[in-house]
């Protein structure tokens, strides 16, 4: 009996003893273990999932894209636009998905290729789930697939929003949109408008033959009750190219014809023989092109002596549209690096037609790769808006009945003139006649010898009777002196800076400064101008141009998850103080403006002017009916890094020796138990008492990374204090290698997890992402995250 009693008292001090030993585990570990433990519980069955899924029946959105093989480097197109809307797909579905259905996307390459495409739009159209449909560009593709299914894609109802820009192809089926602004609507008309302005009296027109883009264009501009034309020259390809001797004879014609007007739609790559042709001739007349100039300039390998015009939606010289800039900062600057990648397939490679590039580091807001981001977002945009309009459907109606829905919203919800959709890349809408993006274009010359492209002096705004009004340019610069009293909490900053504008009667009375802080007894902008110089003769300051300085407190949306290893966007927003006046703001090149500031506490590392168009949403309380009023605003930004030094100083050091000191208490004999705690004790009081000494950052509902510092510092002192206080427990006592255990983890575990904080940190103050590494996730396993 007495050994029985022996056996079980040595087993119950085991038992205990063991209990112990997990009591004493590091509280990393123990959180490891209880996720751990949590999914495996928490977890249903793997048939009760089967059985879920089945239950929950998803929508799918079909996605065309068109891949290109034939290009030295990759255009980063196809790609953006899988990505983006991959991205698109995952944030819908994070929040519940469309009335509480999984969100698929079908991506259908057709790879350049017609009879593929046509393939694709069938699989489409015969996928189950399909609620919508997105994409299809290229304007002679589009036609093959609407003459081989055309009926099917009508017959379907399925709401497609696509990519196509000639509206004859699918004017006569009610359930096509597409993203881009109609020929009809919107580059014929502002082409009238332009010539007309511009007093053109002999304007011609170059194009392609049979060639759907190009022919409507021409066709368009030959039936103008606005214009009249005095050559149109439609020229044959050879091969894909054009044929020299009709590039000379339609040269030769324009030079007798004295036109004052070439209208240029041959393909960007193209243009560069007609350009040729044209210094042959000894002529330059100005061109309107349908392609970019930049590519224009590029192809041909020389500047043009003469002014080149072209229609651009997007992609402004020396700006940026400014929601997509943030968020594409806000994101990441390696998550948008689309193009460039080379293409070791094309023919270009084996004939020696192409060129390697030279060696350099990515560039995100390179023209190429930020017309790859314009593209993605498009289409990601698409995604959000069928979601959008979705979500008032009934959650109970079948697919016919939610592809009508949607058909409805689009009809009226995001009807050009009632309503939009505000998406990530600009504001979404479609004209009722012609189902096409209501989107006005802007008018970028390259004046003859100035070497880069900017907005025309002359823009075109649409009004709300349909009308195109002629509204004014600005060429504005802002040179930021200096910024001081940046408050965090307060949301504001001071600043100064030279304003220098020039325009048809270009006034600083003209502008509003929208993020101007308001004072509350006067209600008005704490902002103070001082007028240098109004456009006149001077001997001083240049002739035609008004230049101010401007002091005062404006505004700023602070993002602190990153404090005090931040970076803050401050900017000085700019519109038209009066809507019967409006204007858009054209900047000079970033290479020439004056990136010298003065700041206090912080560091400058880049600059960019932005373009917006929002838009005043209005509803008559009369008849209930509904309307927007749009207008631009354009920002000029300086990305600032928070200065450190300071932080290091007063947070960082001074925890550094409290956990120093902790720790090396450690080593104290366990006689002396009570120095031990006193002493850990005091650092925890002291960390507390550093942390409510600190400044108050107003991060919203999350932490700052100083937050997350000082509660790390929080859990390794507590971590020292509960282990000392197990050591000098009874029963570890009595048990040697669980008091060896303690020590190996006191000593060992908590310089680890310093070392793996202080990289956390370091990795912080890079800018990098917390997560990337090993050592940052061991980092938050004892940190709440931000």
């Amino acid at each position: 009996m007495r050994s029985a009693g022996n056996l079980g008292g040595r087993r119950s001090h085991l038992a205990w003893s063991a209990a112990l030993a997990c009591t004493a585990m590091p509280l990393a570990v123990v959180a490891f273990l209880g996720w751990c433990l949590g999914l495996v519980l928490l977890a249903p069955p793997a048939h009760a999932q089967a059985d879920a899924g089945a239950a929950t029946r998803s929508l799918s959105i079909a996605v065309f894209v068109s891949s290109r093989q034939d290009q030295c480097y990759d255009n980063g197109i196809s790609t953006a636009i899988e990505e983006l809307a991959k991205a698109e797909q995952r944030r819908l579905n994070a929040s519940g998905g469309i009335l509480g259905r999984t969100l698929n996307l079908q991506f259908l390459d057709d790879k350049q290729d017609n009879a593929r495409a046509i393939a694709n739009m069938r699989q489409a159209l015969a996928t189950p789930g399909t609620v919508a449909m997105i994409g299809l560009s290229q304007t002679a593709r589009a036609k093959a697939v609407f003459d081989a299914v055309g009926a099917d894609i009508a017959a379907s109802g399925i709401p497609f929003l696509s990519d196509i820009g000639v509206g004859s192809i699918f004017e006569k089926h009610p359930n096509v949109f597409t993203m881009r602004p109609s020929q009809d609507d919107a580059r014929l008309p502002m082409m009238e408008a332009f010539i007309k302005a511009r007093a053109i009296a002999r304007p011609a027109f170059v194009g392609l033959k049979d060639l759907l883009f190009s022919s409507s264009l021409g066709d368009g501009l030959k039936s103008s009750d606005v214009l009249s034309l005095v050559a149109d020259h439609r020229l044959p390809l050879v091969n894909d190219k054009l044929d020299p001797s009709a590039v000379a004879a339609a040269v030769a014609d324009l030079k007798e014809k004295a036109a004052d007007l070439v209208i240029l739609s041959v393909g960007s790559a193209r243009t560069a023989d007609v350009l040729a042709a044209f210094a042959n001739a000894g002529i330059a007349p100005p061109l309107l092109v349908t392609g970019r100039i930049e590519t224009i300039i590029e192809s041909s390998g020389r500047e043009y002596p003469g002014d080149i015009f072209q229609l651009a939606w997007d992609n402004l010289p020396g700006t940026y549209s400014d929601r997509l800039r943030d968020r594409v900062a806000r994101n990441g600057l390696d998550r948008w690096i689309f193009e460039g990648a080379k293409v070791p397939e094309a023919p270009g490679w084996k004939t020696g037609e192409c060129k390697a590039r030279p060696a350099a580091p990515p560039d995100v807001f390179a023209p190429r790769n930020m017309i790859a981001i314009g593209r993605g977002t498009q289409y990601a945009d698409m995604v959000a808006l069928a979601a959008e309009a979705l979500k008032s459907a009934d959650p109970k109606s079948g697919l016919a009945a939610m592809r009508a829905h949607l058909l409805k919203q689009l009809n009226t919800t995001y009807v050009a003139g009632r309503g939009a959709f505000r998406g990530s890349f600009e504001n979404w809408s479609f004209r009722p006649g012609s189902r096409a993006a209501d989107r006005t274009p802007f008018i970028v010359m390259r004046p003859n010898g100035l070497g880069d492209s900017q907005l025309a002096p002359l823009q075109f705004l649409r009004l709300r009777t349909d009308a195109l009004r002629k509204i004014d340019t600005l060429y504005l610069d802002i040179d930021l002196i200096r910024t001081f009293r940046v408050d965090d909490n307060d949301k504001s900053f001071f600043a100064d800076f030279y304003l220098s504008m020039r325009g048809n009667n270009a006034s600083i009375k003209q502008l509003e400064f929208t993020n101007g802080f308001l004072d509350p007894k006067t209600n008005d902008r704490q902002i103070t101008v001082r007028t240098l110089h109004e456009a006149g003769p001077s001997e001083i300051y240049p002739r035609d141009m008004s230049i101010y300085l401007v002091s005062g407190k404006f505004s700023f949306e602070p993002r602190l998850a990153s404090f005090p290893f931040d970076t803050q966007r401050f900017a000085i927003n700019i519109q038209a103080k009066s809507s019967e006046a409006p204007f858009i703001v054209q900047p000079p090149p970033s290479t020439l403006r004056d990136k010298a500031v003065e700041t206090d506490g912080w560091v400058p590392r880049d600059q960019y002017v932005g373009y917006d168009q929002d838009f005043v949403p209005t509803i008559d309380a009369w008849t209930y009916r509904q309307s927007i009023v749009p207008f631009y605003k354009a920002s000029y930004v300086w990305l600032m890094q928070r200065q450190t030094t300071d932080y290091y100083l007063r947070v960082v050091v001074p925890l550094a020796f409290i956990l120093a000191v902790a720790y090396m208490s450690i080593f104290i004999p366990m006689g002396h138990f009570e120095a031990i705690v006193t002493i850990q004790v005091t650092a925890l009081l002291s960390a507390v008492a550093l942390y409510l000494a600190q400044p108050k950052v107003d991060a919203g509902d999350g932490t700052t990374i100083s937050d997350r510092i000082f509660l790390f510092t929080y859990s390794a002192l507590s971590l020292m204090i509960a282990i000392s206080i197990l050591r000098s427990s009874r029963p570890v006592a009595h048990a040697d290698w669980i008091r060896k255990t303690l020590g190996v983890v006191h000593i060992v575990l908590i310089p680890l997890l310093v070392a793996a904080m202080t990289l956390f940190v370091y990795r912080a103050s890079l800018g990098e992402e917390a997560g990337s590494s090993l050592w940052s996730r061991l980092a938050g396993l004892v940190l709440p995250s931000g």
